[in-house]
């Protein structure tokens, strides 16, 4: 038995021996506990935050068929307790987007912490560093409206015609885009999140009006101001986990300038764990799309910084540092 040990041995040294001279060793994602299957009681906001909400909702609303429109308040499948927050907020003008969550503490209150891009993915220089940091502690006194917002339906009820008189239709749009992301876990696991990235405009308006008064309602987190310091284990694993929950929508219709956004804060805040969702701004399918190939330089430069490869020095072109770290990572 003991030349078998030898080779098993040898076996298991050259295996350590290529793990270690591997150039990009990819960290699977830290995944979520799974939530409790049970169904939790029906949690509703007050009446009196329900009409509120509905009434900001109202004034903001945009008819299309000279309806007017009728908010409906579900249960949002939350037990009584809210753990977790998380946002996301950000503007397609401006160079704007900012990561935060909150977590409860024992008191009621909620530990908060945010990351805030502070550059400009389509001018930004090198040697920037483009976000900031901010934590502190808040109440949040309005998240009810919070929950009850943020799962609220929306549609037109439309009147029946009248005799003869022909149906009208009207749309509404602005040059406003935006983008806005906010997940609710509770104690149990349980998550309710809902997002939107695109223009303000009446087709869509029934997936983002709630949004926007939820949003509006987490003020005390959003408002915390940032600092410039460095980032800490803790801000890094929370920028992977809200890259990786972004990579699914980079290429959706009006997300460019979010992906955008993320790929430049990899390149100061990236780990192991964000260099699948790199792997895939490599590819440049479309060569005059300004968008994707800054992407790609920014994901090679975020490849290079975490994986202490470079593999743009040792060939010829960007396309071939790109084929490089494909084969290498994948």
């Amino acid at each position: 038995m003991e030349p078998m040990r030898l080779v098993i041995g040898l076996l298991l040294c050259l295996g350590v021996a290529h793990a270690e001279d591997k150039k990009c060793v990819v960290a699977q994602p830290v995944a979520a506990a799974p939530a409790s299957v049970k169904a939790p009681p029906c949690h509703r906001a007050p009446k009196q935050i329900e009409r509120a909400i509905a009434a900001e909702i109202e004034k903001a609303y945009m008819p299309e068929q000279g309806g007017k429109p009728e908010v409906k308040f579900p249960c949002d499948g939350l037990g009584a307790k809210v753990y977790e927050i998380v946002i996301e907020t950000g503007g397609g003008h401006g160079g704007s987007l900012e990561l935060w969550r909150a977590r409860r503490r024992g008191d009621g209150k909620y530990d908060a912490r945010g990351i805030v891009y502070r550059g400009d993915s389509m001018t930004h220089k090198a040697a920037m560093i483009p976000h900031e940091q901010a934590s502190g502690v808040v109440a949040l006194p309005e998240l009810d409206k919070v929950r009850a917002a943020m799962t609220a339906k929306v549609r037109e009820v439309v009147p029946p015609p009248k005799p003869g008189e022909a149906r009208s239709f009207s749309s509404g749009s602005s040059s406003h885009d935006f983008h806005v992301v906010v997940r609710l876990v509770d104690d149990d696991g349980r998550v309710v999140e809902r997002r939107y990235t695109g223009y303000v405009n009446s087709r869509t308006q029934d997936a983002y009006l709630g949004l926007q008064i939820a949003e509006r309602a987490l003020a005390p987190i959003t408002s915390l101001p940032p600092v410039l310091a460095s980032a800490d284990q803790d801000d890094r694993a929370f920028f992977a986990a809200s890259f990786n929950a972004a990579v699914p929508h980079f290429d959706d219709q009006f997300y460019w300038w979010v992906m955008e956004r993320y790929v430049d804060l990899a390149r100061f805040l990236g780990t192991p764990a964000v260099i699948g969702g790199l792997l895939t701004r490599l590819t440049v399918t479309e060569p005059d799309r300004r968008s994707q190939v800054d992407a790609r330089a920014d994901a090679l430069d975020a490849l290079a910084r975490i994986t202490g490869w470079d593999a743009r020095k040792t060939t010829k072109s960007v396309e071939d540092a790109a084929a490089a770290y494909l084969a290498e990572c994948k």
